[in-house]
Formats: C-alpha cells, structure tokens, sequence
C-alpha cells in the first residue's frame, strides 16, 4: 500500500513532460562579440596563433577550488587564465545575441518561465598543445548562480573537448572554428577538458545567476490529481518496513521525502532555481502538496549506501583486497595473515577512491539524513537533523546511477567485507500533512517548531508541548545546536511542568551550553529544583561521560567563566554548577585512568599531557570544597600521573588570577604543586642505574594461561641477561610480541626463520638506560620550574 503509492508517485513524475536537460549547446557568428584584452587589444575572430601566444604572455597559470583551498596545481588544471578585469565585452549585437542565447539556454535547460538568466564573466581561459583540466564540479561563487556558460572563441585546434557528466550520461560540446560556441550546464554536473592536440583553444567562461522577475502562476502545466492521490495514500496508508515479510505493518509516515537528481548548496536551494528535471517535478508535487492539504519545503541530503560488491575479476582475491608483505617466506603464513616479516599485527588496507568499474551485488544497507531544509514560507532556511526511514523515502533516479562524491571499499576479511559504501549528496523535496505540521517540524529540530510552542505557552497551552516526548530525540551538541538549545531552554523555563521541561532540554550536549544561557538555566533550576537541576545536567552528558573530542576540550576553556556567572545569577545557578563540575571531573578522571594503564611511554605522555589543560579549567571552575576533594583524588595516583597533574600547573600558571591567594582553586593547586615537588625530589634523588644493571619491570599481568609469560618475566627482570632466543610457534610468538608492545618495553623482538619451529629473538636495547636518564633529566627541569613558579609559603 504505502510502498505502492510512493512508487507510483515516482513513475508519475518520470513519465510527466521533461523541461530540459543538463547541458545544451548553442552556436552564434562571431560577428555578434567585439572582446577586448588588457595588453592586447581587440581579438579578431577566428583566432590565430600570433594572437593567442599575446593572451598568453598576459595571462597567469590557473587556479582551481579543493573545498575551501584555492591551489595552483598543473597536474590537475593546466591553463591559462587572464581576469574578467582586464576583459570588455561588446560589438553592436552583443547584448541582443546574448540576451537570446540565454532564453535558449534558460529554456534547454529547464529552468521555470518565471526565471531571467544573467551570464557574469568569470575568466578568460587558453589551452596549448597537451593543457587540460580533469574532470570537476563548478563551485556556485552566488546566492543566484545555477550553472556555467562557457563561450568558445573560433580558432584552428583539435582536441580540447568539453565533457559534462550527469546521471550516468555525458554530452560531449567541440567548439566551431568559425563560429562562436556556447556550452551551458548546470553547476554540480561533473565536468572536465579533454587535453588539446594541435592549436590553442581559447574560452571565455561565465557564471549563470537565475533571477526571478515574474511571480509564478498557480498553473504548472498539467493536472496533479493523481500526485495528490498518491499524496493521500502515502499519508493514510500503514507504512511498511523494508523487509517487512510477515510483520505487522506499522503507522502511516509522517512525511513523504522525494529525492531530486541535481545537486544544490545552501545557498542555491530554492524553488525559482531548481535545475532540468527537478523544477518540473518540484513543480508538480507543490501542486499536488495544496490539492492534498500538504505543505512542502526543499531540504539538502547526505545518503550513503553500503553495497555488496566485487572488483573486476583479474583484481578478485579470495582473501580480499589486503596487504601482505613481499617475500614472507612462512611456510605456516599460508598467505592468510596480516603479518609482517617479525610476525607483527599488520593492517587492512582500506581502499577509497573511483569504483565505478566494481559489479554491484545486493543493497545491504542505506541511511538518509536531512541536514538543512527551507522554511515553510519559502524565506531563509534553518540547520536540522532528521534522519528518514525507508517508508518515507521516493525517487525518480536510484542512487546508483549517479555519480557518488566519496566511495570506499573493504576487501573480503572471512566473515564479512566485498562491500562498497558510497555517499551521496542529493536535494529533496519534503512533504507532510498540513496537520502534522508541528510534528514534521519538531522532530528534525526546528527553531521554528519551537517558536510556535512558545506561541502556545504565551497562550496558557501546555498539550503540544506534551505531543514532542515520543519525537525530540538526539538535538546534537557544540556551537551548531546552540541557537536551537536557547529555543528549548526558554520554552522549557516557561512551562512550568517539570518533565516536560526535562525532555526538551535532554536531547542535548553539554558542549552546547554557554554564559549566553545562564539566565535562564538559573532560573529554571529555581523552578524546577536542585534534584531536577542534577538529573537535567546528567543528561547532557550521556550515559558516559567521557568525551575526547576537540569539542569538549575547546568548551572546557570557558568552564571556568560559565560556572562564575551560574554561582553569581538571580535563581539558583550554583544548583547547575555544582554538577557540571562534578561531570566533567569524572570524565577527566575516566581519561585519566585510561592513560595510566597505557605501557607505550610516548603514547601515554601525549595522551596525558592533552588532559593537563583541561583539568587545570576543572579545578578554576571549582568551589573551594570541591577543588581539595578533586586533589586528594589525584594525590593518590601513581607518579606516572605527573605527566598530566604538571601540564595542569603550568596551564594555570599562565592565569595569574585564577591562582593568587583568594581565588576559589588557589589552595588547590598550591596543594597539587606541593605534592609534584615531593615526588620529584624522590625521583631525582634514586640511585643512577649501574652500568651492568639490564632488568626491567615485568610486562604487567598475563590472564590467558599461557605458560609462556613466567619465562618472559624471569628475562625481563634479569640484571645480566640481554638476549633470549626462544623457539616459538607463529600463535605463540605473536603473544610475546603482543604483551612487549602493549607494557611498552625497551626490547627487540626479530624472527629468526630457521629450524621448525622459527625462533624468536628477544634483545634489550640500550632504552634500558637512556630513558631512565632522560626520565630525570626531565624531573630535574620540572623541579627547577616548580620552585620558581610555585614556591612553598613560608610559615
């Protein structure tokens, strides 16, 4: 039922009229331009190559766009380029001609009748014998602009072909020699410059900018009864899940999302400028949205897709797409394993990059989130984050048969791989009951929806506050949800119901919060209670509360100054402060934990000295009480927790103020550098290895009842022994080399491969003695610092 209407709403809209295609080709005389180049003069057409050698010698090497990079790079684009500064367009029937090539190109392309299109002049561009460009996608440099035009001047060359890529299909536009050229195509339409043979071929490129001038008529071109049909059966009909064999079918979807095939930014999402195709379905489903009741918006998608596939067959290895190294000569590897030649873990090897040669099996797996959408009204447009259900979801054009813009693929690895995840960028057009509005709105995290419940509570209306517990889920976190966090914490201070309040505000990070919201956060604690005040703060942290991301560490930077001003704040902010210091110390001690039992001295000492920053902020945040009872935690670690606890001082050290006598953690931390200077005093003051001395502490504990760990130890912590040849099986020595690397000890491990079995050799490296006087060269200058920058108080 509902699987049905979906489908025939897509079969509807791809047999409707087509209004164009996504690129077209226009020829003119060349009598029509008069150009003129700083340097050079007027450029008689057709040109010659005398002329063409003067644009060059007056141009620069082209540049191209990577994401928000501009790069000069002749592998990738290897022209010339002269700016639309120094270039004048004119000759008596240039405007006319190009005022009709446009309505030709807005007309070939499918643009709506309402929308006047305007070429800007982008650069000038000559390509030489072997010049090309690869195949890319154009950036849209306007709000307005919707696609590319690039005029090709007449001269004598071959080659230098232009290719515009779009869903599976290219067309391929070969510039006149007598005439001038005009190729147009939409911005997000893969396109490239095949390398030129003989001649030069020289381009003037132009950017389309779509500007509406008429109002659109109600009338689209054809009737839309059994869209909204369609419409009506989506909505009212049990959704059904994907592989729904024998299940009960589910509640009717809330929206109905229809994937557009051209892509959009942000900036030109917009219903006067949608491309080709997509203007006329888009057209059509509106038309259908008001005979149905439904309101519609456009949205921007993410998809990825998670494909069963197989490389070509003279690349298809039984054991997946792995790296094995050269001249393994183990008879016991088999070709099997992920061993280098010492029998270390090696690594799988995943592959990204262009598999469009790779044979698709089965859809395995999909998943499609809205990330951003237009409002209702068509004004301006907002930050979501809806995922969609298979029972929501049409299109006209699968996803396989465009072009993905990222695409990686895992080997076979035994029980699982020969998969092809591929991601997609795609617009929509997204539809739902005008009843369900509120709903649709409220659960892809909308200010709006927010908004209009605040609208309510002004009233007295408490019920649509109440209908948003089953949908508000995960809102996300940091700066990006910060405006949406503001709307539901203002709603929830309103609403005077204390669990409602508690589902709007959970959803949510604690990176989100900031001093911007602790008005309200204070207030609402007063409201609702110190015990709803602890539960409401749990719940930004999640059911864990470690968090290592960049994120936290740049929130924690301005802990401190959150926590003054909730302790300060008319209500009760200090029922907010208190726990949030209280969450983020039992993360950090968490992390910190974690980092002891590391054994890889240099992974350890990076790991804790990134906790040394924000733990200083944790106790700058403090109260008094709270900071001493977070020392005495520390003081009880072992001495390895110094490679945090002195990054911390010389964090805090670097803020005076937070530290002088009188400040909430000033007892604290002169308490923590107390403690760091007697446990370097100890440490400096141990007796200096001797010369002779080869032991080393035991490898930690070994809980696989293996045998082979008391023999490890007994040589590990030997004064006199430095080598060990231990004949071992491939399983068992890789435990040895396992539990080596995991404790982080300074010994070799080689396989001698000789004899059955191979024999592997341990050897003591002369670590032993140069990082324990590292060790206290390093505490020697830590103590210097500490007793400059933290002395004892006297007295």
């Amino acid at each position: 039922m509902g699987h049905g209407a979906r489908k025939q709403l897509a079969k509807l809209l791809d047999a409707s009229e087509r209004c164009g295609d996504f690129s077209t080709r226009i020829e003119m005389s060349a009598r029509a331009l008069r150009i003129e180049v700083d340097g050079v003069g007027a450029l008689p057409l057709p040109l010659r190559a005398p002329v063409t050698k003067k644009l060059i010698a007056q141009a620069r090497q082209a540049r191209f766009g990577r994401g928000e990079q501009t790069l000069a790079d002749t592998s990738v684009r290897d022209t010339w380029e002269i700016t639309p500064d120094r270039i004048t367009l004119g000759g008596p029937d240039w405007d006319r001609t190009l005022s009709g090539v446009l309505d030709g190109v807005r007309t070939a392309l499918g643009l709506p009748p309402t929308t006047v299109l305007r070429a800007e002049p982008h650069a000038l561009l000559v390509y030489g014998k072997g010049q090309f460009f690869l195949p890319h996608q154009d950036s849209e440099k306007d709000d307005s602009m919707v696609g590319t035009l690039v005029v090709s001047l007449p001269s004598h060359h071959t080659g230098g072909e232009l290719v515009v890529s779009h869903a599976g299909r290219s067309v391929v536009h070969q510039a006149s020699r007598e005439k001038l050229t005009f190729a147009a195509f939409y911005a997000d339409c893969l396109h490239e410059v095949k390398p030129v043979k003989s001649g030069y071929r020289v381009t003037l490129t132009m950017n389309l900018l779509a500007e509406r001038t008429r109002p659109a008529g109600e009338d689209g071109g054809g009737p839309a009864a059994d869209l909204a049909h369609c419409l009506t059966e989506h909505f009212t009909e049990p959704a059904e899940e994907r592989y729904a064999y024998g299940r009960q079918k589910t509640a009717p979807p809330n929206r109905l999302v229809y994937l557009l095939d051209h892509e959009y930014t942000q900036r030109g999402l917009d219903w006067d400028r949608l491309k080709g195709a997509d203007a006329t379905r888009a057209t059509r489903l509106r038309q259908a949205a008001g005979q149905a009741g439904c309101e519609a918006v456009l949205a921007l998608a993410e998809v990825k897709e998670t494909w069963d596939a197989v490389p070509p067959y003279d690349r298809y290895d039984y054991y997946g797409d792995v790296e094995h190294f050269d001249g393994c000569e183990d008879e016991e590897c088999e070709g099997e394993c992920l061993l280098d030649p010492d029998g270390e873990p090696g690594a799988e090897r995943r592959r990204s990059g262009d598999f469009s040669d790779y044979e698709l099996g089965d859809l395995i797996d999909d998943e499609i989130t809205l990330d951003w959408w237009t409002r209702p009204d068509g004004a301006d447009g907002e930050q979501i984050s809806l995922p969609v259900s298979y029972a929501e979801v049409c299109a006209t054009t699968e996803n396989k048969d465009l072009t993905p813009y990222q695409s990686e693929y895992e080997g076979y690895m035994g029980n699982y791989g020969n998969t092809l995840d591929r991601w997609y960028r795609r617009a929509a057009v997204v539809l739902w009951p005008r009843q369900r509005s509120f709903a649709a709105r409220a659960e892809a995290g909308s200010e709006g929806a927010l908004r209009e419940l605040q609208g309510h509570l002004d009233t007295g209306e408490l019920e649509l506050a109440r209908t948003l517990a089953p949908i508000w889920k995960h809102r996300g976190s940091g700066e990006a949800a910060a405006p949406l966090f503001t709307a539901a914490l203002h709603v929830a201070v309103g609403l005077e119901e204390a669990d409602t309040a508690a589902m709007l505000l959970a959803p949510f990070g604690v990176e989100t919060l900031g001093e911007r919201h602790v008005p309200d956060l204070a207030e609402a604690a007063a409201r609702y209670g110190r015990t709803w005040s602890r539960e409401a703060v749990g719940s930004w942290f999640g059911p864990v509360a470690v968090y290592t991301g960049a994120d936290r560490a740049a929130w924690l930077e301005s802990l401190p100054g959150l926590c003054a001003a909730l302790r300060t704040a008319d209500g009760d902010g200090d029922a907010v402060a208190a726990p949030l210091v209280e969450g983020v110390w039992q993360a950090a001690e968490q992390q910190l934990t974690g980092w002891l039992d590391v054994g890889r001295e240099a992974e350890r000492r990076a790991g804790m000295e990134r906790l040394g920053a924000p733990l200083a902020r944790i106790l700058q945040a403090c109260d008094p009480k709270t900071a001493d009872t977070i020392v005495t935690a520390l003081r009880g670690l072992p001495d390895t927790a110094l490679e945090c606890l002195l990054p911390a001082l010389r964090t805090a050290a670097h803020r005076p103020t937070t530290v002088r006598d009188g400040a909430p953690a000033a007892h604290a931390f002169q308490t923590l550098a107390d403690h760091c200077e007697a446990r370097l005093t100890t440490a400096v003051t141990r007796p200096v290895r001797a010369a002779d001395d080869w032991s080393l502490t035991l490898a930690g504990t070994c809980r696989s009842g293996c045998g082979l760990c008391p023999d490890l130890d007994a040589f590990l912590t030997s004064r006199t022994r430095r080598v060990m040849d231990w004949p071992l099986a491939k399983d068992r020595r890789r435990h040895i080399h396992s539990r080596i690397d995991l404790a982080g000890l300074p010994v070799s491990h080689t396989t001698r491969r000789q004899g059955r079995p191979y024999t592997l050799v341990l050897t003591k490296t002369n670590a032993v003695f140069t990082r324990e006087q590292a060790a206290r060269i390093r505490a020697e200058t830590d103590l210097a610092w500490l007793r400059e920058k933290w002395p004892r108080p006297r007295g």
